[in-house]
């Protein structure tokens, strides 16, 4: 159980770490390659103004103190005919800029192909040559980035690199901080089990010797005792009785937070089955209940506990009797299914059913859906827990289909079954 916490935790620590720094890690790449970009936009726009004003006045591509940084300065008349340039100039930069020209747009990325084949991409800037008024052209200046992109590029690649170290290092962080978060649990809950442990076995001798001594006064003083102390004595006994079956139950629960590890082996579910069988019909005759059972007529091999598989049936056929009235009917039927790989046990009554507001909690320890109607018949609030227990350490499922007053179908599913071969 905690095992499973720590991992959940470790898995969820892990995850929110890993996201927050790999979102860190993504928000400053963007920047800075926003940042690069968007200088150098600046800087070319800056020298497409000044060179369309310069031109505008002397008719000449001059490129100022940074024309050698420059891959293109041109102009181009509106036609897109007339250019005269400075760098290099290929026929699909210039249908390029031709196109931005005419669609207005005056800043931005290009990809180019150099004549020896190798790519390049550029930051270009267009600005309007004005002239008494009148456009005459264009200028268009283009710089090359595709060194700092490859650079922004290897950045890219190294926070990724550093985005798994710092996955890795924050599973290793998680782990710890899961095992340091569960730790306090596991230790309290261990004791919890100790003591339910060892207060169920200190409470077992002086209910041994109670019982011992109410048997022994009722052997020896049966024909004085008064009816009254008759009664007494029965209900004292009766009390006894409930208490070593808390306690059986406590122990349960306390093997089964240690998980089961009670042997398994292969038996024939046929045989073990009767006596159970005829106990229960024998009680539904005392009880005036109607009880009958259905099981395949082959022979069924399962690989379980029979101490388990019986107790889990005796758990949900004692309910099904306590929560019933003289006339009702109660019904044990078992089935193969999933291609005679599991074992469908399914307990039907017509008593008193369990409220829909009330199901979702039966599973839990010492509730009882009618307490009255509970103490009375004996019960502790634990057989369900401990039935859910045993399903669990199975791999096994549990359905519920009931309604107050309209009785309750428990279907349980356990993959025990062995195929026949």
């Amino acid at each position: 159980m905690f095992k499973k916490l720590q991992r959940k935790l470790t898995l969820t620590y892990s995850l929110w770490f890993f996201l927050t720094l790999a979102t860190l890690f993504i928000i400053l790449f963007f920047v800075f390659k926003n940042m690069i970009y968007q200088s150098v936009s600046w800087q070319v726009e800056d020298i497409a103004r000044d060179q369309a004003i310069e031109f505008a006045h002397e008719h000449h591509l001059e490129g100022g103190h940074l024309r050698r940084s420059l891959y293109l300065s041109a102009y181009l008349s509106k036609s897109g005919k007339d250019i005269v340039y400075r760098g290099s100039m290929p026929d699909q930069l210039r249908n390029d800029l031709t196109t931005h020209i005419a669609n207005e747009k005056t800043s931005g990325l290009i990809r180019v192909h150099e004549s020896d084949g190798k790519p390049n991409l550029l930051i270009y800037a267009i600005a309007p040559v004005t002239e008494n008024g009148r456009t005459n052209g264009f200028i268009a200046i283009a710089k090359g980035i595709l060194g700092p992109h490859e650079l922004i590029e290897r950045w890219f690649w190294l926070l990724f690199l550093l985005s798994l170290l710092t996955g890795f290092l924050a599973l290793l962080v998680a782990h710890f901080l899961a095992r340091r978060a569960v730790l306090p649990m596991k230790r309290n809950y261990e004791k919890q089990k100790a003591f339910v442990a060892d207060a169920s076995h200190e409470m077992r001798t002086p209910l041994s010797v109670f019982s011992a001594g109410l048997e022994y006064i009722e052997a020896e003083d049966n024909r004085s005792l008064s009816d009254s102390s008759k009664e007494t004595i029965a209900d004292l006994k009766d009390e006894i009785r409930d208490m070593n079956t808390l306690i059986s139950h406590l122990l349960t629960l306390a093997a089964a937070d240690q998980e089961l590890t009670q042997k398994r082996a292969d038996f024939r579910l046929n045989q073990w089955l009767e006596p159970i069988v005829t106990y229960y019909a024998h009680r539904g005759q005392l009880e005036k209940k109607s009880f009958n059972s259905h099981w395949p007529h082959q022979p069924l091999n399962i690989h379980a506990n029979p101490i388990e598989i019986k107790q889990l049936l005796m758990i949900f056929l004692d309910n099904a009797f306590n929560y019933t009235k003289q006339g009702d009917h109660i019904s044990l039927q078992i089935e193969s299914v999933a291609k005679d790989a599991d074992l469908l046990f399914i307990i039907k009554d017509t008593g008193i059913g369990i409220p829909e507001t009330e199901q979702q909690h039966i599973f839990e320890r010492f509730y009882r859906v009618e307490k009255e109607r509970a103490r009375k018949n004996g019960g502790s609030g634990l057989g369900l827990s401990i039935a859910q227990k045993i399903i669990e350490s199975y791999h096994g499922s549990i359905s519920l289909d009931s309604g107050f007053h309209s009785g309750s179908v428990f279907k349980v599913v356990l993959p025990i079954l062995k195929k026949r071969e």
